[in-house]
């Protein structure tokens, strides 16, 4: 009878010197991207990078897409706290909101791997790697809501839900050179106006204004 595989183990669970390999075992995933090796990184090219023994790598994840998952854990980690940091733009929830997920798009259009491999992940059959991807959500999730924090908790999660969805879509047209940066940006926006579009302030109306020299005339009367 084959012996069953033993799950990876959890960060939790880990002494100094092991998280301290992890922590190296994901910056070589982060920095092999930037080299532009995302397609073709095996699992021994990571662990050669990170200086750290293969087998080790397999007691700590449990296939590449578990430890590219926890990678973009790492790496959307600085940049939802750079997001929470800043101001929300002026204007409308709707606008704010598009603002909100313009920087977002912008940091995956600087570093476009790692859109591919959130798609990657996406669709992994690693529950592993599926974990790691809906920590991700909290991330995102949390930066988008101050742009809208006026509106009501249920609300406000259901309509980031929403985006959610129209965001990942946008991704996997994008990344599969089926939309442009900026179709994916407009559609991101337009969805902001579709669904808050109608909480912006009614429009002031301005006094009619009649004929030339109609209130001077009505004066003299």
């Amino acid at each position: 009878m084959p012996r069953p595989i033993e799950p990876p183990q959890r960060p939790e669970t880990m002494t100094v010197n092991q998280l301290a390999r992890r922590a190296r075992l994901l910056a070589a995933v982060v920095e092999l991207v930037g080299d532009g090796r995302d397609e073709d990184m095996a699992m021994k090219d990571i662990a050669e990078r990170a200086g750290v023994a293969l087998g080790t790598v397999y007691r700590y994840f449990s296939s590449k897409d578990h430890l590219i998952a926890a990678a973009l854990v790492e790496w959307a980690g600085p940049l939802g706290e750079r997001a929470r940091r800043r101001p929300p733009a002026d204007g409308p929830p709707d606008v704010r909101l598009a603002a909100a997920l313009h920087h977002a798009l912008r940091a995956y259009q600087r570093q476009p791997a790692f859109a591919r491999m959130l798609v990657q992940v996406a669709n992994s059959d690693d529950p592993n790697a599926s974990e790691c991807y809906r920590q991700m959500g909290p991330v995102v999730f949390s930066a988008l809501g101050q742009a809208i924090s006026e509106i009501d908790e249920q609300t406000r999660h259901r309509i980031l839900v929403v985006i959610g969805a129209v965001w990942y879509h946008c991704l996997v047209e994008w990344t599969n050179d089926r939309m442009t940066f900026a179709e994916a940006d407009e559609t991101l926006a337009g969805t902001c106006t579709l669904l808050l579009g109608e909480r912006r302030p009614p429009a002031r109306r301005q006094p009619a204004s009649g004929p030339p020299g109609a209130k001077a005339a009505s004066a003299k009367r």
